[in-house]
């Protein structure tokens, strides 16, 4: 009687054991545009067996880790299709996605809280995310998207005072916003004064504007990071975009290198105010410019090169009385590597640079600043 006790209790014992040491493997890759293989940022993975959510992360790489078994995958993103697959795990498993862009106009539109799908793996508090077709839905001024323009839309954020350029969020000052595109720093965000921003709605991929709990990896700072990420380029089939307006004119042209292996996409824009002045024998002088670059190459599955840069100047003459002129160039050359289904790295030189040009003619005042450059590693 005793040795049937004994093998009853080692067999539930045994039981527990496999039970709490259940072998758990991973589901990682990527999730991108089918249209173009841009990569998506923040998309929405759903296990209805395991009651989880997850997102892919800035690069688009997601990884998900579970114990051996079928699964139901749900992806979902605004503005796509959702995308339902079955997987059987049973090892480590590489998986990329892509997602179909949807285009159907909706009669009416219902939002609804789902209990469900509350299991949130990251919690970011006071983050909002902005796409770019969100942005463009948005009223243009002058025939002219701003993506400035369009985070004043946001809770909490507010345009600054009369004469001035960028935004205050939260009380904060100016001077208190950190501003990045692809990582490098922007230190002028506007052209004329406020008028326009630095940033071309046609390049820009997605945003992310920090107005609390700011990770550490942005550094500190008092008010707000407003982190931006241009496109990659369309890798299968050669796109031009551009538009008219009535101060400036844009122009975009994106395209594979190599077909699925590597693109570009470059963007221009300048006004033409001084044209007009010169037709009307004015001798003032005021115009920008700027140009947007992006190349990337895949290596292999687990690397990815990106070479990226920005270039943008103002300049205003005004009889020669007063001259004014400033602008921003960066550059960042990125490295992305998978090392496994669990980690993700990305390496960064990032290179900065801002020079301001200011002569005052009656007040004998001609001021030229040195160039400030500034050259920064990041790895995250």
């Amino acid at each position: 009687m005793e040795n049937k006790i004994f093998y009853a209790l080692l067999l539930l014992l045994t039981t527990a054991l496999n039970a709490f040491s259940q072998e758990k493997v991973t589901l990682s890759g990527t999730i991108a545009d089918k249209a173009n293989n841009e990569t998506l940022i923040g998309v929405g993975i759903y296990i209805p067996e395991a009651n989880a959510s997850f997102t892919t992360n800035s690069y688009g790489f997601y990884s998900i880790t579970l114990p051996k078994g079928d699964y139901t995958i749900i992806i979902s993103y605004i503005g796509f299709d959702d995308v339902q697959e079955r997987i059987s795990l049973t090892e480590n498993t590489k998986r990329d996605f892509v997602m179909l862009e949807n285009s159907t106009e909706l009669q009416e539109v219902v939002v609804s809280s789902n209990a469900t799908k509350t299991n949130i793996r990251k919690p970011e508090m006071s983050v909002n995310k902005l796409s770019i077709a969100t942005i463009k839905k948005m009223p243009a001024v002058l025939g002219e998207v701003d993506v400035l323009k369009s985070i004043l839309t946001l809770p909490g954020v507010t345009n600054a005072q009369e004469g001035a350029s960028g935004f205050n969020v939260r009380g904060g000052s100016v001077d208190g916003n950190l501003v990045l595109l692809d990582e490098a720093v922007v230190y002028n965000t506007s052209h004329l004064f406020g008028f326009f921003s630095v940033f071309n709605s046609d390049v820009i991929k997605d945003l992310k504007l920090y107005k609390g709990g700011i990770p550490a990896n942005f550094g500190g700072r008092i008010s707000s990071v407003l982190d931006i990420y241009q496109k990659e380029g369309n890798n299968k089939e050669y796109h031009v975009t551009g538009g008219l307006g009535l101060i400036s004119s844009r122009l975009l042209v994106e395209g594979p290198i190599v077909k699925e292996k590597s693109s570009f996409v470059v963007a221009g824009r300048g006004s033409y105010i001084h044209l007009f002045l010169k037709l009307a024998d004015e001798p003032n002088s005021v115009y920008f410019y700027d140009l947007n670059a992006k190349l990337n190459y895949k290596i292999n599955e687990n690397n990815n090169i990106f070479l990226s840069g920005y270039y943008g100047y103002d300049y205003m003459n005004f009889g020669d009385a007063l001259i004014n002129g400033y602008g921003n160039s960066l550059l960042n050359v990125r490295w992305n590597h998978i090392f496994s289904d669990k980690l993700f790295s990305n390496a960064s030189a990032i290179l900065s640079d801002y020079d301001y040009e200011l002569k005052i003619k009656f007040a004998g005042l001609n001021w030229k600043s040195e160039p400030l450059l500034i050259i920064q590693t990041r790895a995250s």
